[in-house]
């Protein structure tokens, strides 16, 4: 399929712009069913790109009532749509003003859940191979280039939303796996409980018998309060769950002295010995020892405060026979004391006015934040009405605050207006909590007032100072950044005047931007500059002009216009100062460090637009200089290819003619078939190069239809099959694969398995071995693998092996012994990938052969059912019949050429009258009529397309194009020209004669 050519200007913008089709074109070429299938279920594409027209071309390509399409202009767009959704694939414009598409990729590829996303690069630009790399490292799976072919992009986004689909389908297969393992899980559990209550029942039994001895251990156990026993001795007798809890620990019965605890402390923090404990105490001394708090430690080294109450038990006799303990945990009570003591302290050091009020709002209690803030000493303020801070058209605030607080609703960051003891108004936030007492009962409110003036006036310089940047981003001119800036300053200041003055190219300060100065003044002070040449820059602040000692005229001017204080910020960048912005107040102005930032953030706006629009200007030349490079290289490797092949091409004609002339000895024949074969290397290798260039730039378009691929690999083996059987090799085919059709371009994988077979051939030494096989894999991919038995590689080759220009160290460190230009295998590498699929090397190391492996998606059923199976045969010329009398003019400005063709083609029986150049061809086209025009188009006082034109609209002649230029661009412009043929020299005559039977049957 040739690509129809675009604006150029739409390229370099990167805008899309469909590929237009002449009428003929639309009627022959196939219409693939591709793209994403419905199934009814939704699935979001991301579609990333800053023109708005692109995204708009994207979902005209992409739009099914099955697919979610979301737009992103922008990478914090993408990337806020990837916190929110799930996507099939993301299709990304690389080229984007604030973030590349390559570093929002690594972004995106940096975050786990999105890991697995699919990312499809857009491009407007020639990309180096490094820059391709670099994308795939990011995490990108293809590269497409504007202007993008519709069909190409559906096909892709098709295969990774079905890819998505059955991703989701295994997931829902897998929930349900795992909800019967659950199920099963929960019949186990189950039948597990019911052994253990038929286990309990038992027990219970057993347990009933044992209940009237322990009943009073258990008593002891189950009280609240920790409680042990021991006897006359200490030694712990019996102890409870509580005890337990609180020692952290199991005593030992019958072994633990005096108590259970792991440690002992004294209040203070110092250690208590264990035989000075109040246990110990009371057992030594047969009273009890009560009061005395002591600090338990824990084995996991955790503490709590005791009070313990021992306490000697005697028998009927009087004998003392033990003690029993109960131990007081009051840590919660101590740290709430704490707490309290702290609470107490942070109200009354608070800067926030802290008040406390009952439900009659008289005031209980007042900090020393609340007399800065409202002005009030704690004596004039408790026992007052809090109604004495509000002003009175906010008296009824207080009732409804007060109906809140009694339902028992806290009252959270409510701002308004009080007054404080002078008068004056504050702006504040007021935080108000219900109080309440040990029952639980409201009885008052705490009330928390901050004042939020100076809060305010950031947010309004804050909210300014986006509104500049945002303005700064988007603007088209440095004089709209700066009448922004000025509108920046007085939201962030009480300023009544502001101006931009900015260095023109002689390094004179002129006025761009200003607001409240007059003609006059802007007059008498532009060009001044309070820093001297070389000076570094600092602001300076005037509070008071009559204070300041400006030269007399200057102060003049300044006090004529009203100005009372100005100040001088400087407009920086990478050190070279650009301008000044200035701030004027009417009156004398005590300049506060407050007002210093945002006047120095706008400023490094300013400084930041003209840096932007300057690095704009150089970013447009240097992309001008990009694309004449590109067009250069273009030009280059057209010129080059033109005059490679044009020596060429008589001597492919003649050789090829003489190869198949049955009246020229066998010998003889062999001769030319040589001299043939060489040529057509020749050729191959110039082809390669343009080739490379092609496919790394997106140039080549894949013209798909439904294949038989065990058809396309034995056309390709066909190629070869004379070269097999002169080096005496052994060919095996293995065709395992059961379902064999797939959806290409059977030219260019045909170019795929030809390369991968001559490789084979060219490294594999005589009566060596070569199998080609296919097999499927999980019934969605069809393997190809074509195996020798050759000269092998070694790991660094394999490394390389799909690198343009690499080739193997084959033997005896001869790089070129084998020739060639390295190209073949990257350049198969890049058709495989176009075809959606993979190749692979192996080799076991030197002279151990290597296998190339090809994965290739298999046809879906919606391709099968829209396509009859077409395998990809040479085209047989030998029934072609040559007309006889069919006058032909040849223009051929390289006279071997001109020569052999003449020859051949009135040895064909043509009439031929043959031309150097376009003016004498224009000359024998007045005089005589033509059946058929064979043109170069490269010639030396015009061109072919040209001729072709000229001709075709005062006659139905049909035209061949003859020519060294093989690009993209050049077919095309045949095509439009009129040209039914476009032959690329040099020119086997086989090809020719398909073209003139082409030419007689049209």
């Amino acid at each position: 399929m040739l690509e129809s050519t675009t604006s150029s200007s739409a390229r370099e913008k990167g805008i899309f712009v469909m590929p237009a089709r002449s009428q003929e074109a639309e009627k022959i070429e196939p219409k693939p069913d591709v793209g994403p299938k419905p199934t009814g279920e939704r699935v979001n594409i991301l579609l990333v790109d800053d023109e708005k027209r692109n995204l708009d071309a994207l979902e005209i390509i992409l739009t099914l009532p099955d697919l979610n399409l979301i737009r992103a202009q922008s990478a914090e767009d993408a990337l806020l749509a990837l916190m929110n959704n799930e996507f099939a694939c993301i299709v990304l414009d690389i080229q984007m003003p604030t973030m590349s598409g390559l570093d929002l990729a690594k972004l995106i590829k940096g975050r786990k859940r999105n890991q697995h996303i699919p990312i499809i690069f857009l491009t407007a630009y020639f990309l180096e191979e490094r820059d391709i790399l670099h994308g795939y490292g990011v995490g990108a799976v293809d590269y497409l280039t504007k202007p993008v072919s519709p069909q190409i992009l559906r096909s892709k986004v098709g295969v990774f939303v079905d890819l998505f689909r059955t991703a989701r389908a295994l997931s829902a297969a897998n929930a349900l796996l795992e909800f019967e393992v659950a199920q099963r899980k929960k019949a186990e559990e189950a039948l597990r409980l019911i052994n253990n209550e038929l286990e309990e029942r038992v027990q219970q039994r057993v347990e009933e018998l044992k209940f009237a001895e322990a009943r009073y251990h258990q008593v002891v156990r189950n009280l609240p309060a920790a409680v042990y026993v021991t006897d006359a001795e200490g030694r712990v007798t019996l102890f409870n769950e509580a005890a337990e809890v609180l020692w952290g620990r199991k005593a030992e019965l019958g072994k633990d002295l005096w108590c259970g605890s792991y440690k002992i402390f004294n209040p203070d923090g110092s250690a208590l010995p264990l035989e000075e404990c109040p246990m110990a105490v009371a057992l030594k001394t047969g009273h009890p020892a009560r009061g005395q708090e002591i600090i338990i430690e824990r084995p996991d080294g955790t503490r709590r405060n005791v009070l313990p109450y021992p306490e000697p038990l005697h028998d009927s006799s009087g004998k003392m026979v033990g003690a029993i303990n109960m131990l007081m945990d009051i840590t919660e009570s101590k740290r709430s004391e704490e707490a309290a003591r702290r609470l107490a302290a942070i109200v009354a050091s608070s800067d926030d006015a802290i008040i406390s009020k009952d439900l009659n709002s008289i005031i209980t209690s007042w900090n020393e934040g609340a007399t800065r803030l409202f002005g009030y000493t704690d004596e004039e303020a408790i026992g007052k009405p809090i109604t004495m801070l509000i002003p009175e058209d906010r008296v009824q605030e207080e009732a409804h605050i007060i109906q809140t607080i009694r339902r028992g609703e806290p009252v959270n960051h409510f701002e308004t207006v009080r007054r404080t003891k002078d008068g004056k108004l504050l702006e504040i936030s007021l935080t108000i909590s219900p109080i309440k007492n040990a029952e639980g009962k409201i009885i008052g409110a705490s009330k928390i007032a901050r004042d939020i003036a100076r809060r305010k006036q950031g947010e309004a310089q804050q909210r300014a100072l986006y509104d500049l940047v945002a303005s700064v981003n988007h603007a088209s001119s440095v004089t709209e950044v700066c009448n922004a800036a000025i509108e920046a300053i007085f939201h962030c200041q009480s300023a009544d005047r502001a101006a931009v003055l900015l260095n023109d190219t002689g390094g004179i300060m002129r006025f761009t931007a200003w607001q409240g100065l007059s003609d006059e003044y802007r007059r008498a002070v532009e060009g001044h500059s309070p820093w001297k040449p070389g000076e570094a820059a600092q602001a300076i602040f005037i509070r008071d002009i009559d204070e300041a000692g400006l030269d007399g005229q200057l102060l003049n001017v300044i006090k004529k216009e009203g100005i009372g204080a100005l100040a001088f910020i400087p407009i920086i960048c990478k050190d070279r100062l650009l301008g000044k912005f200035m701030v004027y107040f009417n009156a004398p102005h005590d300049f506060k460090p407050e007002e210093l930032h945002p006047a120095q953030t706008i400023a490094s706006q300013i400084a930041s637009a003209i840096e932007r629009q300057r690095a704009l200007q150089d970013l447009k030349k240097a992309h001008g200089e990009s694309l004449a490079a590109s067009r250069a290289k273009d030009d280059f490797l057209a010129t080059l290819s033109h005059e490679l092949r044009t020596p060429l091409n008589p001597i492919l004609l003649t050789a090829s003619e003489a190869a198949n002339n049955p009246k020229l000895p066998s010998d003889v024949r062999a001769d030319f078939e040589l001299v043939r074969k060489n040529v057509e290397l020749e050729a191959r290798l110039i082809d390669d190069l343009l080739d490379l260039t092609r496919v790394t730039r997106g140039k080549i378009l894949l013209e798909k239809q439904l294949l038989d691929l065990h058809a396309v690999l034995k056309d390709a083996i066909a190629n070869v099959q004379e070269e097999i059987n002169q080096r005496d090799i052994v060919l095996v085919t293995e065709f395992k694969a059961g379902n064999h059709n797939v959806y290409a371009d059977g030219v260019r994988l045909q170019q795929v398995f030809w390369n991968l077979l001559k490789n084979a051939v060219k490294f594999t030494p005589p009566r060596g071995q070569i199998t080609v096989e296919t097999e499927l894999q999980d019934n969605k991919m069809l393997l190809i693998r074509i195996s020798d038995t050759g000269i092998g590689m070694n790991r660094e080759e394999l490394g390389r092996i799909f690198n343009a220009f690499s080739q193997g160290d084959h033997a005896n460190g001869s790089a070129h012994r084998f020739g060639g230009l390295g190209l073949g295998l990257a350049i198969s590498q890049k058709l495989v990938e176009l075809h959606s699929g993979k190749i692979n090397a192996h080799s076991e190391g030197r002279d151990k052969g290597a296998s190339f492996i090809i994965e290739l998606p298999l046809a879906s059923p919606a391709e099968i059912n829209g396509n009859g199976i077409m395998p990809n045969r040479q085209t047989d010329t030998s029934h072609i019949n040559h007309a006889k009398g069919l006058r032909i003019l040849l223009v051929e400005d390289h006279e071997p050429t001109r020569t052999v063709l003449a020859q051949l083609l009135a040895r064909r029986s043509y009439e031929v009258v043959t031309a150097g150049s376009l003016s004498e061809a224009r000359t024998l086209a007045g005089k005589q009529v033509f059946n058929l025009l064979i043109s170069d188009i490269g010639l030396p006082d015009g061109s072919g397309y040209d001729l072709m034109a000229e001709m075709g609209k005062k006659s139905s002649i049909r035209g061949i194009a003859l020519t060294g230029y093989g690009m993209e661009q050049d077919l095309a412009r045949s095509q439009n020209a009129g040209f039914i043929a476009h032959l690329t020299k040099p020119i086997r005559i086989q090809s020719l004669e398909t073209a003139l039977q082409a030419a007689q049957s049209s």
